[in-house]
């Protein structure tokens, strides 16, 4: 991809997006890359249009002062077992170039006050290893395993119904649901209170619940069953970053034809006699299509749709501001001047919490953020997982540390602009910068005096790359509510218009790839989860 012009600029001047195209996707994060380049292998030139100057959404990678950081991507379930059907998914959008590397089977580290646990692959092991820690309450862990199977199973086929028209899904929904919903309609909390009294088992079980951004007393169990089944195999990291599968993904799709281009942002869906006809960019430039599909989120699609049918974006406006957000992240992107080879640190991640009760300190941050300690910390070693690493930088590492916060805290600095946000923002950002260092240094203290680069992203900077609006790089809240919507599905309110993205489906990375697999079926008419 590096050999390849990316700019939309240049690309219009030459005037390669004359004569129009079979689908135009909104944004390149994991769910448009992948619908593109699904679409891509069935003959249609798409073209792929990104308002920032990297592909990838959350895939892209960024370099600082000879360092290397993935930005969304820190572990990925699942993609070990070549027979599974997101290492299919993977392979087919990617032309077979990505390569993944196994995680030790401790994958993840719970740490609950002074007291650590580990998660190991496999349920077998997963369950021996949490009964050695809790022998009271084999059955009750027994159980877990079983009710986060069965509610991760009914999932696939709720999901798969989101790629059928309005008209046609109800039969299918009617179906779906009657597995789904008994436990998506339910939280964590309220699940796992009926399995056992024991507090520290119930945190160790939703030791990992950053992954869905959501508390276990608000998150619904189906997104907490789905997240604990993907990983329960065990964890892997691709070699080379993860901007190797957003490259390999957009090379799919100029195979065929089409194109993936940056500095590209759409501010029009154009309409003609009720039927999408393609986009309008910035410059003014209009750009014909057959279809579009957004992969940019529901909520960040209705202004496109608003400026040039008001009316008609109004009542999907009015829907999406009935549901919230997930938590925020602010991420200390570590740069360490020591070899992999002699940090002696495990891979593992690390998920960190004051108290076994989880709820509760989420809770309290979110009422005293000044006075509170953050509620979760997370701890992640991307140069210690890649293979290729010591090639690259024979000797560096890396260290992400990851703090869970609240939009509350950012909102003030709404309308300031990145890397001009004033000196309160700096004076607030350095202290946090501080104590996300300090966390490390708790855990890690053989990297002190080692740190060569230390970078803060904070919720706003996630607004600025991601086009989120509270630092909410997850989308939409993972709660009950949210697997209730109807309207979140992969076609949209216009003939022509689709979604795609994590809001189709599920958050995180694996999520929006399903989501690019729904809404690549629903414009094929086509069953490609069956087919895959």
């Amino acid at each position: 991809m590096s050999d390849y012009d990316l700019s939309f600029k240049r690309a219009l001047a030459r005037g390669e997006l004359d004569g129009g195209f079979d689908t135009i996707v909104i944004g390149s994060g994991a769910g448009g890359l992948s619908t593109a380049a699904l679409l891509a292998l069935e003959g249609q030139r798409v073209l792929v249009l990104e308002r920032h100057a990297v592909l990838g959404g959350c895939l892209q990678s960024f370099k600082r002062q000879g360092f290397e950081w993935d930005v969304g991507l820190h572990y990925m379930g699942e993609v070990h077992r070549k027979t599974s059907g997101l290492y299919r998914l993977f392979d087919k959008v990617s032309g077979g170039q990505l390569e993944w590397a196994r995680m030790p089977d401790n994958y993840n580290r719970i740490i609950v006050g002074a007291n650590s646990y580990d998660h190991m692959a496999g349920a077998e092991a997963y369950k021996d290893r949490l009964k050695d820690y809790f022998p009271k309450d084999a059955r009750a862990i027994d159980r877990y395993v079983e009710l986060v199977g069965e509610a991760s199973r009914a999932a696939k086929s709720f999901f798969g119904e989101r790629a059928l028209p309005q008209s046609m899904s109800e039969a299918a929904f009617s179906r779906a649901q009657t597995a789904f919903m008994p436990l998506a309609q339910r939280t964590v909390q309220d699940v796992l209170d009926e399995l056992t009294d024991n507090a520290d088992l119930k945190a160790v079980w939703c030791g990992n619940y950053g992954d869905y951004c959501n508390s276990p007393a608000e998150a619904s169990f189906a997104i907490h069953a789905m997240v604990f089944s993907h990983y329960i195999d065990g964890a892997s990291y691709p070699v080379g970053g993860s901007q190797r599968i957003a490259s390999a993904m957009a090379d799919t799709v100029r195979a065929a034809g089409g194109a993936c281009l940056v500095a590209a942002e759409v501010v029009s869906i154009e309409m003609c006699d009720g039927c999408v006809v393609g986009v309008q960019t910035t410059d003014g430039s209009q750009i014909r299509a057959d279809r579009v599909v957004s992969a940019i989120g529901i909520s960040q699609t209705v202004p496109l749709l608003a400026h040039a049918n008001p009316e008609l974006a109004q009542p999907l406006g009015d829907v999406t501001k009935s549901i919230g957000t997930t938590q925020c992240f602010a991420v200390l992107n570590l740069g360490v001047d020591i070899a992999n080879a002699d940090l002696n640190i495990h891979p593992a991640n690390l998920w960190v919490h004051p108290s076994n009760d989880l709820p509760a300190n989420l809770a309290r941050y979110k009422a005293d953020p000044e006075g509170q300690p953050m509620p979760l910390h997370f701890i992640a070693h991307p140069s210690l997982r890649d293979p290729s690493w010591a090639d690259r930088h024979p000797k560096q590492s890396t260290m992400d540390v990851c703090g869970l916060t609240d939009w509350s805290v950012f909102e003030r600095f709404t309308g300031t602009k990145w890397k001009h946000r004033g000196a309160e923002y700096e004076d607030m950002t350095a202290s946090l910068r501080e104590d996300l260092l300090a966390v490390a240094l708790k855990h890690y203290p053989q990297i002190g005096g080692r740190i060569a680069h230390a970078e803060l992203a904070t919720p706003l900077t996630f607004n600025h790359f991601l086009n989120r609006s509270h630092g909410n790089f997850m989308g939409y809240e993972q709660t009950p509510l949210r697997f209730a919507q109807r309207w979140m599905r992969a076609h949209g309110p216009v003939k022509g218009l689709f979604f795609g993205g994590q809001d189709v489906t599920a958050a995180g990375v694996s999520g929006a790839m399903v989501s690019g697999l729904v809404a690549a079926s629903a414009v094929l008419e086509r069953d490609l989860f069956r087919e895959l």
